[in-house]
């Protein structure tokens, strides 16, 4: 066998062991359904529903909202349910945009650390208390230059400062709106077959 025979059946060995010419596994897909209802029990009508993914800190909200395109978005019908198909599964954020939006341009990402700031505290005596979720809801409220807290959100006072604790916020005039609770951007595990319940704050 001469030596230019060898060199081939020694690449195609390698070739084989590498798993060179082989279809790569499909990534399995899961199929998400379930209702979006608003804090008041309301269903969430009509609604955009964008999967984002949450890049960098996960457990706070120092992180980036990622809305690629390869995500699904869907419409709530009039009891509030969706189904998400297709997506891979994982753990996602879901985004939102009511029907008075008219805004459907989304951002490739968004940046949510000022979420993270704090503010003075009108109670500065108070400490690990939450501020507004008994009498009078909180108006709605700027946060930084980008965001806004929509009614009823709540705060959570250390002493001078007070940070968010639980709200939707919404991102520009007309932008995608989230969840906050106890401080933490709202993720939700996208299983196949499973099934999600997803509730506004403000609404």
């Amino acid at each position: 066998m001469s030596p230019t025979s060898l060199r081939l059946i020694a690449l195609l060995v390698t070739a084989a062991c590498l798993g060179f010419g082989q279809q790569p596994k499909s990534q399995s897909k899961a199929t998400v359904s379930g209702v979006f209802v608003g804090r008041s029990g309301k269903p969430m009508a009509k609604t955009r529903l964008i999967v984002a993914e949450v890049a960098g800190d996960a457990d706070i909200v120092y992180a980036k909202v990622k809305l690629p395109e390869t995500l699904p978005t869907v419409i709530t019908d009039d009891k509030g349910q969706f189904q998400f198909p297709g997506v891979p599964p994982g753990m996602y954020a879901v985004l939102y945009q009511p029907p008075t939006s008219t805004s459907k341009v989304l951002p490739a990402e968004i940046s949510i650390r000022p979420l993270a700031a704090v503010a003075k505290s009108p109670f500065p005596l108070l400490h690990n208390t939450q501020i507004g979720d008994s009498g009078v809801p909180n108006p709605e409220r700027l946060w930084g230059k980008t965001f806004t807290l929509l009614k009823g959100h709540t705060f959570y006072a250390e002493g001078e400062s007070m940070k968010i604790w639980n709200a939707t916020a919404r991102w520009g005039p007309q932008g995608p709106q989230m969840e906050i609770r106890k401080g933490v951007i709202v993720r939700e595990q996208f299983n196949d077959k499973g099934q999600l319940k997803l509730v506004a704050w403000s609404y």
